[in-house]
């Protein structure tokens, strides 16, 4: 590998006046394949000495880009989307030129430089990167998982063809062969991706330019999509659907049958085309984010549709920052439609968050150690604690699917006590409890539009998340604010004695409402509590804020660069409850106890502030302090 570091090395110190490195990809392409055909080409007329004997390099490079063109019948029409070398001297052309033929490289190592580049281009572009590829490690890992030895192999967003050249891989180390099929959006990616697929030596492929989503290019007939065995795709993030809604809601291939999340995001859509695109054998796996897991409304609709089908085998949450291009975690969903009868209207949870190295300071990458425990737990069907778990169906809270809800580490970190971990037969037990829904009526805060102006002299107050410090609220220090809208208002009014809790942040703040006058509003920062009966509000928000409660709330946060709480979710929290008046006695004896601790507490704080006195004094340099207390 030495001799193709040297040559990529070379190239970009040669190039680097004219281009950024996240720029290379094009130019690399564009050159390097003719340095790989010159090194299997028989042809004559396809010489790179040819070229650098010409008077005019660039015009003798495009002629020879159309000989290869119709040599290959797998690049045609790729080069013709490969101009942005016009910038380049001829100058440069020649000594680039000159550097490729005296590389003198094999087949092996032409596919070596070209993997080598453009791992450095992309890891170069990083975030603000226009072609995103899908991490080595995650093509492994999902490769492995589905095994594709013979017959089909499709990407419906198959970027520059990684997923597609990992698949062909694993089916020529077992002595087979894959047939691959691809789709792509972006024409550079597409246009790229052709180049890697025959410097890799893989001609038995087929990949298209267009959108997956508006228009498939893999069809049966006008209104039957083509299936095939094995489907892996790792589709944008995060992607609106507004510009194709109107072919998707008149999809001739009833793609869509399990209905349409809400039109900011299209990742459902994706997994759909997933399942719609595969044999009644085929197994597929969908890379998407964690919110695709467990957003409400009308992708909650669609995730309980597919849930219903059975055609989920497992969900696996991966570590954050495996993709050079953004750093939230990611997960893989494996479709199986055909799972196996006793695992019939199950899921495996796999909970992988952790398992990761680092492979510079902001980029993980997964170990083949760490694949090959994700592989064999998720072909045994295996249940290890803290690590893996089996759901029925039935038991799934609300379809949420991120595997943190049934794979958990029974710990947590205080402020308090360090790492607390729990009795998980204790916790079981919890089962069993009443919950927060079953004791209180739970209410959201109020969100605050900008023609609700604050004025001094408006009508409400507002608690917003500065006005909570050490567990108590300032009734007096709120801002005032006139809502202009207020016919719910009553909705997000508090009262003495609500408990409100924090709903954003890693931190969660936890109050009781104090006796007040006037008008006072819950802001969207938090959600209210109020309490059923006599219920003691001092006892819940102690049990909420102990290390248990602690915990419970953290299992219902969701969320990676925003963690948030969700209402539904608060309500399914259990609570240990005593009588009404055992709860006030508690609550009692262990206010009188911390109260004489506090006064200990300050005693001794004075002490020490008068030992550090005497000390001053001792060393000469009391007079000179004047101390106001």
């Amino acid at each position: 590998m030495k001799k193709v570091f040297k040559l990529n090395d070379s190239i970009i110190d040669l190039l680097k006046n004219d281009y950024n490195l996240d720029e290379l990809d094009i130019v690399v392409s564009k050159y390097y394949v003719l340095g790989y055909y010159n090194s299997i080409s028989k042809m004559n007329d396809i010489n790179i000495d040819t070229v650098l004997r010409s008077s005019d390099i660039k015009k003798e490079i495009e002629k020879i880009f159309i000989l290869i063109e119709k040599e290959v019948p797998m690049l045609n029409g790729v080069f013709k989307y490969f101009n942005n070398d016009k910038e380049i001297s001829d100058n440069i052309s020649y000594q680039l030129l000159s550097l490729i033929k005296t590389s003198n490289f094999s087949k092996e190592e032409w596919k070596n430089a070209f993997e080598d580049m453009l791992s450095r281009i992309y890891d170069a572009a990083g975030k603000s990167g226009a072609v995103s590829t899908t991490p080595q490690s995650l093509n492994r890992l999902g490769i492995k998982l589905l095994e594709p030895i013979e017959g089909s192999f499709y990407d419906g967003t198959s970027g520059i063809n990684g997923t597609l050249i990992e698949a062909s891989r694993f089916a020529n180390e077992c002595g087979k062969s894959l047939k691959l099929y691809g789709q792509e959006i972006n024409l550079a990616a597409w246009a790229i991706g052709k180049v890697r697929l025959f410097i890799n030596g893989i001609e038995n492929a087929e990949v298209k330019l267009g959108n997956t989503l508006e228009e498939p290019l893999f069809t049966e007939d006008k209104n039957q999509i083509k299936q095939f065995d094995n489907i892996m795709m790792n589709f944008p993030f995060g992607v609106s659907w507004k510009k194709e809604d109107v072919n998707i809601e008149k999809d001739v291939f009833n793609r869509f049958i399990f209905g349409k999340p809400a039109k900011s995001s299209s990742e459902w859509l994706f997994i759909s085309h997933i399942i719609k695109s595969l044999k009644q054998q085929g197994k597929g796996i969908a890379i998407t984010t964690s919110g695709t897991l467990f957003r409400g409304a009308s992708d909650a609709a669609v995730r309980e549709n597919i849930i219903v089908s059975d055609c989920i085998d497992a969900v696996i949450s991966l570590p954050p920052s495996l993709f050079t291009t953004t750093s939230i975690p990611v997960n893989m969903i494996v479709i199986n439609m055909n799972k196996e009868e006793t695992f019939k209207d199950k899921i495996l949870f796999i909970n992988a968050e952790n398992m990761y190295e680092n492979l510079n300071r902001t980029q993980k990458i997964l170990t083949e150690e760490h694949i090959d425990k994700i592989v064999d737990v998720y072909k045994n069907k295996q249940e290890i604690e803290e690590f893996s778990a089996i759901v029925h169906r039935k038991d799934l809270e609300e379809n949420n699917l991120l595997p943190s809800r049934y794979v958990v580490k029974p710990e947590i970190d205080t402020e308090d006590f360090g790492k607390v971990r729990f009795n998980k037969e204790e916790l079981t037990k919890l089962k069993k409890c009443k919950t927060l829904g079953d004791i209180s009526k739970i209410f959201r805060g109020i969100n605050v539009i900008s023609e609700n102006t604050q004025d001094e002299n408006g009508e409400y107050k507002i608690i917003n998340l500065a006005d909570v410090k050490d567990g108590k609220l300032d009734m007096d220090s709120l801002a005032k604010y006139n809502i202009k809208n207020n016919a719910r208002i009553e909705a997000y009014t508090v009262q003495e004695g609500d408990i409100i809790i924090s709903n954003r942040g890693i931190t969660t703040k936890i109050c009781i409402i104090p006796e007040h006058n006037g008008k006072v509003l819950l802001s969207q920062n938090f959600i209210g509590i109020r309490l059923n009966g006599n219920i003691s509000s001092e006892y819940v928000k102690e049990f909420l804020e102990s290390p248990l409660g602690q915990f419970l709330i953290s299992s219902k946060q969701v969320g990676t660069s925003i963690i948030t709480l969700n209402p539904k979710d608060l309500k399914q929290i259990p609570i240990i409850l005593v009588s009404v008046e055992k709860q006030l006695t508690i609550i009692k004896d262990y206010k009188e106890q911390e109260a004489k601790v506090r006064s200990e507490i300050d005693k001794l704080q004075d002490k020490l502030k008068e030992i550090k006195l005497n000390l001053y004094d001792d060393m000469g340099i009391g007079e000179s302090l004047m101390v106001t207390k």
